[in-house]
């Protein structure tokens, strides 16, 4: 057997005759691929967990300004009601 390990022997092209001579069963060539494989899908699901993350980041902020400017168009809505109120009040005084 080699010092690669399954993982990386299993990248190469084998005939029976090479398998045999590394040491390494169609078992063992097999389970390496498998690694691969499951090493691959890993790096996908990583790269998806991360988009997710950051689509519920913007999610958030979109969320938070949206409460921001209902409360910035309440307060305006109030102030100028307040405004009215003011200049109706000095135009009965004069």
């Amino acid at each position: 057997m080699s010092n690669r390990g399954i993982k990386e022997e299993s990248r190469r092209e084998y005939f029976k005759v090479l398998a045999d001579e590394v040491g390494f069963s169609n078992d063992d060539l097999k389970t390496g691929c498998l690694m691969r494989i499951a090493d691959a899908t890993e790096a996908m699901a990583l790269r998806h967990t991360e988009l997710i993350k950051q689509r519920d980041k913007f999610e958030r902020w979109y969320n938070d300004e949206r409460k921001r400017r209902w409360h910035l168009e309440r307060s305006n809505a109030a102030l100028r009601g307040h405004i009215k109120r003011l200049k109706n009040k000095q135009l009965k005084g004069v």
